[in-house]
């Protein structure tokens, strides 16, 4: 028995070092990798250049298939960046491809658009930038000098002169509005055959010893079919944790809410923000029940806290929801903001209901994107740049065909605001499994084709 007990671990020791023996050790098997930074290049038809950034781990060569596209290397050995020179154009339209192949991977292409129905972003200077498409116009809307402004136009690459339609109101004697300062990202919807905008505002932060913490989000309805016409202010919403039928919102029975948007799913509308949890400055993505576009009818359910390593670089922030539907496979997305939007980490992530029949108002049903979907920093202080990215909305090309994104960048990394926050737009796609393709953003200055079915 003792020797039995001796030999035992002996034999267990050899069988586990010895039980792979003769396998091929796929661990350390090599595995080639070729990858570059975008599948697609807009450029306008003017001569100039661009660069391709190389992902890889291996030897690689560089073709261009067409003559007028002129890489200024054939070939590269892992990571890298290739400059291609193109040749001005004479048509209205030409594509062109770059081809990259390596040995034991799956050639990469490039496809070059060169055209004269171009734009450049940024196509504006504002924050937190609002479009929606109804019927043949869009709708921008924005927070500026203490009210809201909305702007009508044909076109989505162009972003015309704004009109006030409200004005935040003022302390008269001892009544306090609870909304007159730091009015910010207002959102425009058109629900039930009227317009609303959700927005957030406060008292000044002279009161609250310098934060923000009484802002609360609220809502307008205009009083005509035309939202370029006259609003009437229908109050605060409830944003708090102790929901009562006929409850009157105020700032003491309600939480701090920011960036306040609405939804439609299965015939019930909801009402999605950025609050904090009690005693405390994060910021976690909450969900009620609405009784009408402006009562709020539950409590506040937790859908989303700043836990994953790419949501807490600066803070812990989630912020500026958002909404998309695949309705072919059937999900629904809240795309949000996390990092601070003061950094250069600001970026987007998503949480996703896969079965849209699942209860909202749970947070298990959501599921969270495993990394962050949308960021680009050029890292650039002393000239603008592309710096971080976050706060979308969605919207259609003029003739449905397209879906675009609507975002700001932050100008400079100076860790501050004052440098300026820019609206961007660009076209995305759809993944196999049918999740949302965002792409790289775009960069400053860098030529865009104009969305389909818009002309000069």
């Amino acid at each position: 028995m003792n020797k039995l007990m001796i030999l035992l671990p002996v034999f267990l020791v050899l069988f586990s070092v010895c039980s792979g023996c003769g396998e091929d050790d796929t661990e350390n098997v090599f595995k080639p990798v070729l990858r570059i930074n975008t599948q697609e290049k807009t450029v306008s038809n003017t001569a100039g250049s661009f660069n391709i950034q190389v992902t890889s781990n291996t030897t690689w060569s560089v073709e261009a298939k067409n003559t007028w596209l002129k890489p200024e290397r054939s070939k590269g050995d892992g990571e890298m960046s290739i400059k291609v020179n193109y040749d001005a154009n004479t048509t209205a339209k030409r594509s062109g491809v770059i081809r990259l192949t390596a040995e034991g991977v799956n050639p990469v292409e490039l496809i070059v658009n060169q055209t004269e129905l171009t734009f450049t972003n940024p196509i504006a200077g504002i924050p937190d930038p609002w479009i929606i498409k109804h019927g043949e116009f869009y709708y921008f809307c924005k927070a500026e000098g203490g009210g809201i402004n909305i702007a009508k136009s044909s076109r989505l690459s162009e972003f015309p002169p704004t009109k006030r339609i409200w004005n935040r109101p003022y302390d008269i004697g001892n009544n306090k509005p609870w909304n007159v300062e730091n009015i910010w990202a207002p959102e425009l919807h058109y629900i039930d055959g009227s317009w609303y905008i959700y927005y957030a505002a406060g008292r000044p932060t002279s009161e609250s010893n310098g934060s923000y913490k009484m802002q609360r989000s609220g809502v307008l309805r205009a009083k005509t079919n035309d939202p370029m016409g006259e609003w009437e202010d229908l109050g605060m919403l409830y944003t708090g944790d102790d929901y009562q039928k006929g409850i009157v919102p105020a700032a003491d029975n309600t939480s701090y809410a920011i960036d306040l948007g609405v939804f439609h799913l299965n015939n019930q509308l909801y009402a999605v923000w950025s609050g904090n949890p009690a005693g405390s400055g994060d910021q976690w993505l909450y969900i009620a029940t609405m009784e009408n576009p402006y009562t709020i009818s539950s409590s506040r359910s937790v859908i989303s806290k700043p836990d994953k390593s790419w949501e807490v670089y600066t803070g812990k922030l989630n912020e500026g929801p958002a909404f998309l539907k695949n309705k072919e496979k059937g999900k629904f997305f809240v795309i949000y903001s996390c990092n601070g939007s003061w950094t250069k980490q600001y970026r987007l992530g998503y949480l996703v209901l896969s079965d849209t029949l699942a209860n909202p108002l749970q947070g298990s049903s959501w599921t969270k994107s495993p990394k962050d979907v949308f960021f680009r920093c050029d890292d650039t202080s002393s000239v603008d740049g592309v710096n971080g990215v976050g706060h979308c909305s969605f919207t259609k090309s003029p003739d449905e065909e397209e879906d675009w994104i609507v975002y700001h960048v932050k100008n400079r990394n100076d860790n501050t605001w004052s440098s300026g926050r820019s609206t961007f737009i660009q076209k995305f796609t759809w993944k196999e499994d049918g999740t949302p393709d965002f792409g790289t953003p775009v960069g400053w200055g860098e030529t865009v084709a104009l969305p389909s079915g818009e002309s000069r």
